[in-house]
């Protein structure tokens, strides 16, 4: 090849790499740009981003109503301004779930308007959502849903375009008085509750107060005064019923016509509960015990909600249900001496405490020294002071008719006490306690069965040896 041949093809290589190496940078920088345009609406998707601790209130402005809600120092939310008519407990929950969404809002995608007509997205008359940190103010339009519920539209400030934000995050942005109100059927601790109560129909079901001080924790009020309150099952009771939430929240009301609705403008049961600070009314309907849900009125603020059929235990529930099993329940410390009669048959048994000694009809067991026959005196005496009832039944005899069992207590402050078992037929007794019957039964068992008190009579005179 010739100088001149040389020069050409090493003039034709310095283009042709040339162009190779300026394409390659085009292309190169084509896909940053492209890159950078990608990041860049990605990043505009990011509608607010701030560290919730920061926050210190949320405004509401919704076709409801206005609200102006802040975080108080203990890190409850309260309500300063707003002009709904009706006052309501705030749903701390809810509003920590609000603060949250925003803090780290991303949208989805944008959508293209269709010209100015917001009304196709809810934005032509949205909620408006100002979330206030210490930093900024974080304002947000939130309008409707998309077709496919997919999708929520929002709308940030000073900015013509329409975000899509889950739908689900979207409608738990909308501020509406049901997800803003307290959901609980009570707005209180269950330690709070110093006495609570059940009328049904006029008639008193129960009516119970807590004790501050005394060995029973908690007394009955009416209908019965004189029986001892299962404090576990009381206190299980009421655990649960703090729990419990309303399933459908229909509004608030103060108006008769509005409240026959809901069957509530003559209320079959009133609930009432009691703290030191404030008393809970709330009323219920008549309804079938296999209902799904139950309305509900509270008295006090006016909601008209329902509450789960399952939930309604409480209304069903009579005095007698709230009490301890036991017919009649008599320390051993405090007496001094059990008198039994049953079928005729008498037996006595005295107890000094001072000096530890059993006495069984005129023997003294503890000088026995028999183990045996200690626990057996003792077994006897749990098996009268724990003897069970059965149901109580409503047809109550008006005279009391001849007992065949008797239980007399003396104790030890001289007082008197006695059950006494009439025949209803051959399985179940009416229980009179000191000459009283209120409906309660007990079953025959009680008395002659395994553990009944003439099961003990015989192991203990056995003990004896009588």
């Amino acid at each position: 090849m010739n100088r001149k041949s040389m020069i050409a093809t090493g003039i034709a290589l310095t283009l042709l790499l040339g162009g190779a190496a300026g394409a390659y940078c085009y292309v190169d920088h084509k896909k940053n740009s492209e890159a950078a345009a990608e990041k860049a609406e990605q990043d505009s998707l990011n509608l607010y981003s701030f560290d919730t601790s920061t926050l210190k209130g949320i405004d509401f402005t919704t076709s409801e109503g206005y609200f102006k809600i802040s975080l108080n120092e203990e890190g409850k939310w309260v309500m300063d301004d707003t002009d709904y008519p009706y006052d309501f407990t705030l749903n701390n929950y809810y509003l920590n779930v609000v603060s949250t969404a925003v803090s780290r809002l991303k949208a989805d995608h944008k959508v293209k308007a269709d010209g100015n007509d917001l009304s196709k997205y809810g934005l032509d008359s949205p909620v408006t959502l100002v979330c206030h940190t210490d930093e900024k103010d974080c304002t947000l339009y939130v309008g409707g849903s998309s077709v496919t519920n997919e999708f929520s539209y929002v709308m940030l400030p000073d900015d013509d375009t329409i975000y899509c934000i889950d739908n689900e995050t979207g409608k738990s942005l909308l501020g509406e008085v049901s997800s803003l109100r307290n959901p609980y059927l009570l707005e209180c601790d269950d330690n709070e509750i110093m006495q609570f109560s059940l009328v049904h129909n006029g008639e008193t079901q129960y009516d119970l107060t807590r004790n501050n001080g005394g060995t029973q924790l908690w007394s009955m009020n009416a209908p019965e005064t004189d029986i001892t309150v299962d404090a576990v099952t009381v206190n299980t009771i009421l655990t649960s019923l703090v729990r419990v939430q309303a399933d459908q929240f229909d509004g608030f009301t103060k108006e008769k016509s509005e409240l026959a609705k809901y069957g509530l403008d003559d209320p079959a049961y009133t609930f009432t509960v009691k703290t030191a600070e404030k008393t809970m009314t709330l009323e219920f309907p008549e309804f079938d015990k296999e209902a799904e849900e139950v309305w509900c009125y509270d008295e006090n603020s006016g909601a008209v909600f329902t509450i789960s059929g399952g939930s309604t235990a409480f209304l069903s529930g009579k005095w007698y249900d709230l009490s301890i099993k036991q017919v009649m329940s008599v320390p051993f410390m405090s007496v001094a001496s059990l008198d039994i009669s049953v079928d005729g048959e008498t037996h006595t048994l005295s107890v000094d405490h001072d000096k530890n000694t059993y006495i069984f009809d005129d023997i003294d067991v503890t000088a026995k020294n028999s183990e045996d026959a200690a626990k057996d005196f003792e077994y006897l005496y749990a098996s009268v002071s724990e003897i069970s009832h059965a149901d109580f039944r409503d047809d109550i005899p008006e005279k009391m008719g001849e007992p065949t069992c008797t239980f007399t207590y003396t104790l030890t402050d001289g007082g008197k006490r006695e059950l006494a078992l009439v025949p209803i037929d051959d399985e179940t007794y009416w229980a009179y306690t000191d000459g009283k019957c209120i409906g309660m039964t007990v079953a025959r068992s009680a008395v002659n069965g395994t553990n009944g008190c003439n099961a003990f009579i015989g192991k203990l005179s056995e003990d004896l040896g009588i």
